[in-house]
């Protein structure tokens, strides 16, 4: 039998939603537990922006998107400073689930919590689409809250 698994660094994907406050806040308690590292991410995926026409739009969407990541994340990090977790965060150019497995791989990640469903799929029954498509793509345990 498999020994309980030990996590040192957990990461909490956010977009902000309602589902990604719940997943950072059971996150919190798996790092206080563990003693281990929060990692909160924001996927700045710049398929988000409605309309980009001409390079200065480009950089102007794109420095849109980074703020409002800096704002969820940094949220997310207030939660762990309350609670006396160490936390990193990062804010990266990707879509949710490329950035979310390259994060894991590039920072041997040994739990991903996440909401069930996040902002772009409230309403719908089970997991939301990029949480499914998480879990299928990666090798450590994911848990959805």
């Amino acid at each position: 039998m498999d020994e309980p698994h030990d996590f040192d660094d957990i990461l909490v994907p956010t977009d902000g939603s309602n589902a990604a406050r719940n997943g950072a806040k059971q996150a919190i308690k798996f790092a206080q537990r563990n003693d281990a590292t929060l990692h909160v991410l924001y996927a700045m995926d710049m398929g988000d922006a409605d309309y980009v026409a001409v390079p200065s739009d480009i950089r102007q969407t794109r420095n849109r998107l980074e703020k409002k990541g800096q704002q969820f994340v940094s949220e997310i990090e207030a939660f762990a400073d309350d609670a006396d977790v160490s936390c990193v965060t990062a804010v990266k150019a990707n879509t949710p689930v490329e950035a979310i497995t390259e994060y894991v791989d590039e920072h041997d990640i040994d739990l991903v919590v996440m909401g069930k469903r996040g902002r772009s799929d409230p309403d719908k029954p089970l997991l939301g689409s990029i949480t499914n498509r998480v879990i299928g793509s990666l090798d450590v345990p994911v848990f959805t809250a």
